[in-house]
């Protein structure tokens, strides 16, 4: 339900930007791209509100740039654009934590 609202926020703003000439550059699985597995992911979903509304960059899961680092999502991107001048909002939950927290130091090799 909440993926749904994001889609449709950031739709129209994707929409006019095609009709510019410019591609949409949201990744296959993007956040922002209904029926992908992030859209519908609670955890994502909450991270990507607060990332939009405290105007927080929300980083791309696929796309790096030529220094190895993750590329602003371009689903967010069109997010603060659709959102225009509103001033940022503290959101009352902290971000998820990255998944390289979550992962094991080191994974014994199986004998």
């Amino acid at each position: 339900m909440l993926g749904a609202q994001l889609v449709r926020l950031v739709e129209p703003v994707i929409k006019a930007l095609e009709a510019q000439g410019e591609p949409d550059e949201r990744c296959k699985s993007c956040a922002f791209r209904a029926g992908t597995v992030p859209n519908g992911c609670m955890q994502t979903m909450a991270d990507a509100v607060k990332a939009t509304l405290e105007q927080t960059p929300f980083l791309c899961h696929v796309d790096r740039l030529a220094d190895g680092s993750h590329k602003a999502c371009s689903g967010w991107l069109a997010a603060i654009w659709a959102t225009g001048d509103k001033p940022p909002r503290q959101c009352p939950w902290e971000f998820s934590p990255p998944d390289e927290a979550s992962q094991p130091e080191h994974v014994p090799e199986r004998e």
